[in-house]
């Protein structure tokens, strides 16, 4: 080969590497240790914030721009590393950038001996790891996991089939240079991230670089997390012809952040929440509550704040010891968290003081709806180890802005209402001002609107799809009430099916209910739109009815509705208290063809011998279960257990209340194929479901 082309080759090796090291924080350094001459890329001028020929070549540039306390010990390193025949140099230190502030530089570089062993030559990297540094700074106790280790250089041709493979590449990806040329560059990234490898392919051929940050596969299969840069490898005519790739490890890197997080995260936990309950605790309330003010007035809306107050609740101390003490506050803080919304925030203030703020307060007797459902969890008995207790409340309500609107006075009056509901008796609710517990009064009212409600067909059906998450198919739907109430809006089943409950409404509210969805069910069979399988709320009170096995016989005729098109799902703790009757009227409507399932299952006292006894198909998991996975393990195991018992009994399963990717994984993953809730969709009238349907049939 002649000199002119050997110097041509150099030219294209240096290009490349220039490439290649481009958008790194990279820079080279050529120091000829003989005349004592130093090359430095213009990367690394431009790293420093200067043009290429505002700073010469020489060890002088490099010298008046080190950090005086680094330059003795960079010179001090070389010197050691050139007494013991050392090849490879590695060091950090400072460089002043043109703005003044300090660059922080991990050098890499390959000490060069003569045939006599003396070092004539050190050629190597200049890599900004400023950020990096500051962090290892922030966290030193740190500094040991976050070693430096070799960085990988490949390049690959146009079809990406590796053509280079480096020895920071072997040091990283495990593998032997023969190992791996002319295998394809996809070949580096796990099976599941393909689609991506396409997507930054197409980006680099498109603006001639990327950076990333990746996952990328070790032969070894270990995770291996990297700062990725890809960039164009031209020729001299400016044609790409390959690409090449700088990939540096920032797996320990990772590690630390997700220590460092996992401890910021449960330092947080603890200094805003109560050990017992896990509930927020006194500091996190007023935060809430302030943001609740904040809030309420710039929606110009009004919250109410409970303040509930256990009634002889230092009996139980007293009597049974704070161990069965403290186990009477887990249930209660699990009985009022269920009952409450999503939205609203319990706490524990102390001791058995607890507080709700409810928010989004449309009508004060709102807040005495809930008060009332608070009071009624509360009395259920507790059964702890051979102890059946008993307890009950007693509450205090302010409201915002009617009553204060300063956090500290809205917490003392709900307490002051707290002390008049204990002088009236306990287990009742006070508000603060007076007159609002006369307003609790006028829920009466709401009794006649809501018979009103049927006569005057106020009520409608939205539906809710019921998922196949292994295959993503729709496999039924569940008919849900609503009431449009002709002065408070859409009203949710929460507003009135307890109040329906106590006074039988619930009996014509599912009559109407069957009817108007099966009718509706039927005509979109008959439009060719399969809805597959309709889910029936049945409430025990429409079964033991004497004329229900005569009205679903009606609607199945009249609506041409077949029985395998229903399925009928009866609350958990209403079917568990039944009687021989219910459970015969079971029994022939599952022979009738149409499917029963217990809802809400888990949330009542299951006998195993009536389940195996029972006529049912399918078994509900409760949304209370689900809402805290994956970070509650006493739910998963609940739900675990669940699935357990389904499949022992032959049973299918489903979960409600299903909102995120995390609960449909666990679910999926514990074999609960069949789910429902917010994550596909909420409830919907009856014409976007048409529509949603049709969709599906096309």
């Amino acid at each position: 080969m002649t000199k002119s082309r050997k110097l041509d080759m150099d030219e294209k090796l240096k290009e490349r590497f220039e490439l290649a090291l481009c958008g790194s924080k990279t820079s080279i350094l050529d120091w000829d240790m003989v005349d004592n001459t130093l090359y430095v890329s213009p990367s690394w001028k431009e790293m420093l914030g200067y043009r290429d020929e505002e700073l010469p070549n020489t060890t002088h540039t490099w010298k008046r721009l080190v950090h005086k306390q680094d330059v003795v010990h960079v010179m001090k390193s070389v010197r050691e590393h050139i007494k013991k025949h050392i090849k490879v140099f590695e060091n950090n230190h400072r460089l002043r950038h043109k703005d003044g502030h300090w660059v922080w530089i991990l050098g890499r570089a390959r000490i060069i001996y003569d045939e006599q062993g003396n070092a004539v030559r050190m050629i190597g990297t200049h890599t900004d790891i400023t950020k990096e540094k500051e962090l290892q700074l922030q966290y030193s106790h740190y500094a040991q996991i976050l070693e430096q280790i070799q960085d990988s250089v490949i390049s690959f041709d146009m079809d990406g089939f590796i053509t280079s493979w480096n020895k920071g590449s072997k040091i990283l990806f495990g593998y032997e240079t023969d190992e791996v040329l002319g295998k394809h560059f996809s070949m580096l990234f796990p099976k599941n991230t393909l689609d991506l490898y396409e997507k930054m392919m197409a980006e680099l051929k498109e603006k001639g670089e990327y950076r990333t940050e990746i996952q990328l596969r070790r032969k070894t299969n270990k995770p291996l997390y990297a700062v990725l840069s890809l960039s164009s490898l031209k020729d001299e005519d400016g044609n790409t012809i390959g690409f090449v790739s700088y990939a540096h490890d920032i797996t320990e890197q990772k590690k630390v952040e997700a220590i460092l997080l996992e401890q910021k995260n449960i330092l947080r936990y603890q200094a805003h929440h109560d050990a017992l309950t896990r509930l927020p605790n006194r500091v996190l309330f007023f935060d809430r509550m302030e943001q609740s003010i904040r809030k309420t007035e710039r929606l110009g809306k009004s919250f109410a704040l409970f303040f509930i107050d256990l009634d002889k609740f230092k009996h139980i101390n007293d009597s049974l010891g704070h161990g069965i003490g403290d186990r009477v506050l887990k249930v209660v803080a699990r009985r009022i968290e269920e009952t409450i919304r999503k939205e609203d925030t319990l706490s524990r203030l102390s001791g058995d003081e607890f507080t709700v703020i409810m928010e989004d307060l449309n009508h004060p007797e709102d807040a005495s709806l809930l008060a009332e459902k608070i009071l009624t969890v509360l009395q259920k008995p507790m059964y702890i180890d051979e102890y059946t207790l008993y307890i009950s409340g007693s509450i205090g309500i302010s409201l915002y802005p009617q009553d204060a609107t300063d956090a500290d006075s809205l917490l003392k009056y709900a307490d002051t209402a707290m002390y008049k509901a204990k002088e009236n008796g306990r287990n009742t609710f006070q508000f603060y001002a007076s007159e609002m517990t006369q307003h609790a009064l006028e829920r009466m009212a709401m009794k006649t609107s809501l018979k009103e409600a049927i006569e005057k067909e106020e009520l409608v059906v939205h539906y809710q799809p019921q998922m196949d998450a292994k295959s993503e198919r729709m496999i039924g739907l569940e008919a849900l009430v609503r009431w449009q109430h002709p002065s408070r809006g859409l009203l949710h089943p929460d507003k009135f099916i307890a109040l329906a409950e106590e006074t039988g409404l619930i009996i014509d509210i599912d009559r109407w209910v069957m009817k108007t969805a099966m009718k509706e069910v039927s005509h979109w069979h008959k439009e060719g739109l399969i809805p597959d399988v309709l889910a029936l709320n049945l409430s025990i009170k429409q079964l033991e009815g004497h004329n229900f096995l005569k009205e679903i016989n009606e609607c199945l005729t009249a609506f041409d509705f077949k029985p395998q098109w229903l399925e009928l799902e009866i609350p958990e703790g209403q079917v568990m208290k039944n009687h021989k009757d219910s459970i015969q009227k079971l029994q022939t409507l599952n022979k009738m063809g149409i499917s029963i399932s217990i809802d809400d299952f888990g949330t009542g006292y299951s006998s195993l011998s009536l389940l195996k006894r029972l006529p049912i198909n399918r078994l509900k998991i409760d949304r209370s279960f689900i809402k805290d996975i994956p970070a509650d393990e006493e739910d998963m195991a609940i739900v675990k257990a669940i699935i357990a018992l389904a499949d022992s009994l032959k049973l299918n399963i489903i979960a409600e209340g299903v909102e995120t990717e995390e609960q449909k994984a666990f679910l999926l993953a514990n074999g609960c194929t069949y789910m429902q809730g917010y994550y596909y969709s909420r409830p919907i009238s009856s014409e976007l479901m048409r529509k949603f349907l049709q969709k599906k049939a096309c």
